[in-house]
């Protein structure tokens, strides 16, 4: 007869040994139970991880970290990592002028570029909501309430001003994770090119030391000659970041590439991907699939897409969360400036005197950027990534199954999504319908990206 147990009121390393001796033991997990009130907590997995013999114990057991107070590009890091589950603070629903700014150089010259882009957010913002008060004025019927246009108003307000946000403001995330999964992410960030995320890094692993004794030897962080150490420290550079010029090596970027990219446009290889072999032996799959049905997980084996596009750092943030892909962290380097989509709506909802200081305004800081140098600081493109604005744009790439695909297109294509990147999945909707015209497909592909549900998105206390 068949016994089910939910047991989630145990210490994680001791949830962690329960599961593991299923496979040395045939007893319940009763009779463990029992052992583990008998020996204490925390020396039932001492008593048995030792002589285990495979990591996947730490597996078993998970964790929560709440990571505070760190710039984006921290939060970045910790969530590159296919089996990263958490959340973020967001810069579409909140106000992040009073946040602090991470500054890499701790000069004057660095934080007065820092401050002088809050205080550019500052003087914009609330500009922005008045223009967009005049062009998607109160209409009861098309807004439930009052309370739900101005939040939509708001949310739309934030989305065209995080753009001039810097990089470097400071972010809270959290990251729920298998104390394996840890381990292996912070062994791995120890070598980031970053400074401040390599300190991060060390930061959590003592605190997950502390709380999970047993879980952690103390050395994993350690600083060593080892093989293992050697190489991932002379391949930091690439694994944790990709340049414009990286991607143009491997995929063969031509001056025709690079003009699509810089029209908004896709540039795809397929080359990996077996379109012949989905259109003759998964017709009707493709064919038959309803709304909101996700494609059976044998597809992924027809291979990958890549996708490269310019989308700013903003929207980057948005489609990293998809974990099932590759989605390289870009260098943002500021030679793509900042996403047309920002400069539109600055033009229409600012007025031109308004427009014209800010624009202004963007030029010098960028000039302000690339003259660090000549002040006798030293720079590098890696830390100036803090002083540029969030709407700034870099060259992405993406590979994706079909799959993985057909689900980040459709998703990505609402009228929720930020509109910066709303085109990109558009188009990823258009490659697919071209490239496997008998699949159903389901995304939104107007081009209007108002929609009065932003106003209705967001996490309140319920009036009893």
């Amino acid at each position: 007869m068949s016994d089910i147990f939910v047991i989630d009121d145990q210490h994680p390393e001791d949830l962690a040994m329960l599961q593991a001796l299923y496979s040395r033991s045939p007893a319940s997990v009763v009779t463990h139970l029992d052992k583990l009130k008998q020996s204490g907590s925390g020396q039932f997995m001492s008593q048995y991880y030792v002589g285990y013999g495979h990591a996947s114990i730490g597996d078993c057991g998970t964790t929560t970290l709440f990571i505070e107070q760190v710039s984006m590009l921290v939060a970045k890091a910790v969530q590159d990592n296919p089996l990263y589950n958490g959340q973020e603070a967001s810069t579409r629903y909140l106000d992040f002028s009073k946040q602090a700014i991470v500054d890499p150089y701790q000069t004057e010259a660095s934080a007065a570029i820092q401050s002088r882009w809050m205080d550019i957010y500052n003087r914009t913002l609330p500009v922005l909501i008045e223009g967009l008060k005049l062009r998607y004025p109160f209409d009861p019927t098309s807004y439930k309430s009052e309370k739900i246009w101005s939040n939509a108003l708001n949310a739309r307000a934030f989305d065209i001003a995080r753009a001039l946000l810097p990089i470097g403001t400071t972010t809270l995330l959290s990251w729920s994770t298998s104390l394996r999964a840890a381990r292996d992410n912070l062994r791995r960030l120890k070598h980031h090119p970053l400074p401040e995320i390599r300190d991060i890094a060390q930061k959590m692993f003592a605190t997950l030391r502390e709380k999970y004794p047993h879980s952690f030897t103390g050395t994993e962080m350690d600083a060593t000659d080892s093989p293992r150490d050697s190489y991932a420290t002379q391949t930091a550079r690439r694994t944790h970041c990709v340049t414009p010029e990286d991607l143009t090596t491997q995929f063969a970027l031509t001056p025709t590439d690079m003009d699509r990219l810089t029209k908004g446009k896709i540039v795809t290889r397929r080359t990996a991907v077996d379109l012949d072999g989905l259109k003759r032996c998964e017709g009707e799959t493709l064919t038959s699939r309803p709304s909101t049905a996700a494609l059976p997980w044998r597809l992924e084996s027809y291979g990958r897409y890549s996708f490269l596009f310019l989308l700013d750092f903003g929207s980057f943030r948005d489609i990293q969360r998809h974990r099932n892909g590759v989605c390289q962290i870009p260098l943002v380097d500021g030679r793509f400036g900042l996403n047309p989509w920002y400069l539109g709506q600055y033009a229409e909802h600012l007025g031109s005197e308004a427009y014209a200081q800010l624009t202004a305004d963007i030029k010098a800081q960028f000039d302000a950027i690339a003259a660090l140098p000549r002040a006798g600081i030293k720079t590098t493109p890696l830390l100036d990534q803090y002083l540029f604005p969030m709407g700034t744009q870099a060259l992405v790439h993406v590979a994706y199954s079909v799959p993985q695909t057909v689900y980040v297109a459709e998703l990505r294509s609402s009228k929720t999504v930020h509109p910066s990147l709303r085109p990109i999945a558009q188009e990823m909707l258009e490659i697919l319908a071209a490239d496997l015209p008998q699949m159903a497909l389901y995304g939104d592909r107007d081009t209007d990206s108002w929609t009065a549900k932003r106003g209705e998105q967001t996490i309140a206390t319920k009036v009893a």
